[in-house]
């Protein structure tokens, strides 16, 4: 007997375990009288269908419901931006009543006051020379 087999024996790692294999799905055999294209798949003993129905059902669900939350801001959205319009249509329709008030405002204190309105045209503006300018805290000039 040779010293070198024994050792290459007791050297040998020991064989690891495979971890288990992920449970495929299983055709169940069909009852008699079945041909194969109706057999039914399963996982751990439960169709496979009972649970995608319900899974896709559930998807269409939350479809649905976001769709119909979209809609319903959609829809405020678009009350909002009517009333918008409709405010700034009235603020338009104030100004130029306002403006109108204020012309016949000015109209009738004319006429008592014996006052002439300048022409909107033809106003000339001063130029105010650089030396004759006065800085802040400065007296100005009266001669």
């Amino acid at each position: 007997m040779s010293t070198r087999g024994a050792a290459a024996r007791v050297a040998a790692p020991a064989p690891r375990h495979a971890p288990p294999a992920r449970p495929r799905p299983r055709l169940v055999p069909p009852p008699s009288g079945r041909s194969r294209r109706f057999q039914r798949v399963q996982l751990h003993g439960v169709r496979l269908a009972w649970i995608v129905i319900p899974f896709i059902a559930i998807l269409l669900g939350g479809v649905v419901w976001v769709n119909v939350a979209r809609l319903n801001l959609t829809t405020q959205t678009g009350r909002t931006v009517d009333m918008y319009d409709q405010v700034q249509s009235d603020v338009l329709k104030l100004r130029a009543k306002l403006a109108q008030k204020d012309g016949e405002v000015v109209d009738q204190a004319a006429k008592r006051l014996g006052m002439v309105q300048a022409p909107g045209t033809g106003l000339t503006y001063v130029n105010v020379p650089l030396d004759a300018r006065v800085t802040p805290g400065q007296a100005p000039r009266t001669r």
